[in-house]
């Protein structure tokens, strides 16, 4: 059958198909990454930009082409990861503004659109590298042309499209010499092609492909045979910006001095920035001024690279792995790490900045080197952890097992959006997102709490509303030594600090599950005890049945000295010790201690359960 237009319905099919393609294929692609860095990353990063694309046209009706490739071109900028998804990016964004006002196209009309989109992601290259994806790019428009010239349909054309693309892919090697060392083609120019191939596939009516052990035999690269010169900068770094009158030009200029690989998009409201640089902390400092920072991350490039062939072990090895529901939880869940252990608790790092250094908290820098860098005067900043983290975190327990990701609140950080992006790459059936609606221990206490219903068989539908009711009565009060954590954060202003510490106010802070309170002021630690527990007890009954957690950044003291206080009123029948990890401490400073306070709720099945 002759297809001879594409129209909104038919463009978001083929997106979507394409996307799922990659998606099956990303373990392949991963293998294939040697340029412009072997970290083996572009087949997860392509798969978790595509998915995010997709998703915002799977379920769509519109037959619009020019509304559908807008929302495609927008979904894919947000939702772009690496170099490799801001290249699609603007591939989308370059259709998108060739069907524009265009309610559907024929042949000639998307042959058009293939020709804009290859110029749209040359122009947004900064120093353009062919025997990439670029290459192919070029070759498959050029295909498209031709192919709508000959007369030929929507179905022959993408044909003729995929013969070009593949001819030009096979002659990437002869182009790029860390190809031709490594024995592989591009990974990104393959991941275009793949999704081309989803989008033929589509067209034919063929479900995806899967692929063995068998099919990747003779792709995979040794980037140990590279130059080790080529990483010319060390972190990835990656940033959305919400603003209003940004101009890709302009934003080229501003950034151009700061690294290689730059490439940004924007839709004039919001821009999504990616660089290979040596001082992300220039690059976040520069966007912040031009708006507000909504997602931003950092991949040190080199350890990937160093730890390619070495992932992360499972807290608990698959081999070992019990059948119920597995807990993750992000590292702000501030959870020792024994007792992480104890319950295989999953645990994805968010990342902490010292200057042009980019650590993974409790991974590559620990609580106590945390503190023993700020106490020498270094001040950090802190990202969410990359969409790939949790990948990896999912790719670490067994197939079969439902997963319960439980994260930092969503006021807080986007931690959860991170999480949420790589549900799509998970290969469990059952993966559920629970924004925690808390911090520090207060994840940690639900953490553990799930992982106990999990051992005593509990299903998961009933684990989920267990921590739907903790969350809903778990509550943290906390006081800090200075103000001026919390003023390099925003909760307090300059004067605030400035005039606080001079009086040697302390802050009584209180979280309800939704924000911040500021509860009270202390003069002095004496002070500061008996107001947290006033904080901590305000809205508890008499002789109220509940858990504690104490948190503190190295000094247990005031913490415990609370909690024999409350001891003495209330009925605590189970107890949780933590301490303030890097990400956390970065935003409170050290001498910041509290109590976390969760109200045990009628027929709790975890009653009687003690640790410490």
């Amino acid at each position: 059958m002759s297809i001879d237009y594409v129209d909104g319905r038919r463009y978001g099919r083929a997106v979507v198909a394409g996307s799922d393609w990659v998606l099956h294929t990303r373990d392949k692609l991963n293998r294939l990454n040697v340029f412009p860095v072997p970290d083996g990353d572009t087949g997860t990063n392509l798969a978790l930009s595509l998915a995010a694309t997709a998703a915002a046209v799977r379920d769509g009706a519109e037959r619009d082409l020019g509304v559908v490739a807008g929302s495609v071109a927008e979904a894919s900028i947000l939702g772009a990861k690496g170099n490799s998804g801001l290249i699609f990016a603007h591939w989308f964004l370059g259709i998108s503004r060739a069907v524009a006002e265009q309610a559907r196209v024929d042949a000639h009309g998307l042959a058009a659109a293939f020709a804009e989109a290859t110029r749209a992601v040359y122009a947004a290259i900064d120093k353009p590298v062919e025997g990439t994806v670029l290459t192919v790019m070029r070759a498959a428009s050029d295909g498209a042309v031709a192919a709508a010239r000959q007369g030929r349909n929507i179905r022959e054309l993408v044909d003729d499209v995929i013969v070009a693309a593949e001819d030009a892919l096979a002659r990437t090697p002869d182009l790029l010499p860390a190809l031709k060392i490594a024995g592989v083609v591009d990974a990104g120019a393959q991941g275009w092609v793949n999704f081309m191939k989803g989008v033929r596939r589509a067209l034919h009516g063929e479900p995806p492909p899967t692929f063995t052990e068998e099919d990747l035999h003779g792709t995979i690269a040794h980037p140990t045979d590279l130059d080790e010169g080529e990483l010319t900068e060390r972190y990835c770094t990656e940033l959305i910006c919400r603003g209003e009158g940004f101009e890709t030009g302009a934003l080229k200029r501003l950034f151009h001095e700061d690294g290689s690989y730059l490439l940004v998009a924007t839709t004039g409201h919001v821009f999504k920035l990616h660089i290979h640089t040596d001082h992300p902390d220039r690059v976040f400092a520069k966007a912040q001024r031009l708006g507000t920072i909504v997602e931003r991350k950092v991949d040190d490039m080199q350890r990937q690279r160093d730890e390619r062939s070495l992932a992360r072990p499972a807290v608990t090895p698959k081999q070992d792995q019990p059948a119920w529901p597995a807990i993750v939880v992000d590292s702000t869940a501030d959870l020792p790490e024994p007792l992480r252990r104890e319950h295989g608790i999953e645990m994805v790092p968010l990342q902490i900045l010292f200057g042009d250094r980019v650590f993974r908290d409790q991974v590559d820098l620990t609580t106590e080197q945390f503190y023993a860098k700020v106490a020498a005067g270094e001040t950090a900043t802190t990202s969410q952890p990359p969409p790939r983290a949790f990948v990896e975190a999912f790719d670490r327990i067994r197939e079969d097992r439902d997963v319960i990701v439980l994260t930092l609140s969503a006021v807080l950080s986007g931690t959860i959006k991170s999480a949420t992006s790589a549900v799509g790459l998970a290969p469990q059936k059952r993966l559920e997102i629970v924004d925690s609606r808390s911090a520090s221990i207060g994840i940690g206490m639900m953490a553990v709490g799930a992982a106990r219903l999990a051992e005593r068989g509990l299903p998961t539908d009933e684990i989920l509303g267990w921590i739907d009711r903790w969350r809903a009565s778990t509550t943290i009060s906390f006081t800090c030594d200075t103000l001026e954590y919390l003023y390099r954060g925003g909760r307090v202003t300059k004067a605030q600090a400035v005039i606080g510490n001079f009086l040697g106010l302390r802050p009584i802070l209180h979280w309800d599950g939704e924000r911040i309170h500021k509860a009270d002021r202390a003069r002095g630690a004496r002070d500061a005890i008996r107001k947290v527990l006033v904080a901590a007890t305000k809205a508890l009954p008499a002789g109220a049945r509940v858990r504690l957690g104490l948190i503190d950044a190295g000094d247990p003291t005031a913490a415990e000295e609370a909690a024999r206080e409350f001891v003495r009123r209330y009925e605590v029948v189970d107890t949780v010790r933590g301490s303030f990890t890097g990400v956390i401490g970065a935003h409170t400073g050290p001498g910041t201690w509290g109590l976390v306070v969760q109200r045990v709720p009628e027929g709790d099945p975890l009653l009687g359960s003690v640790s410490s």
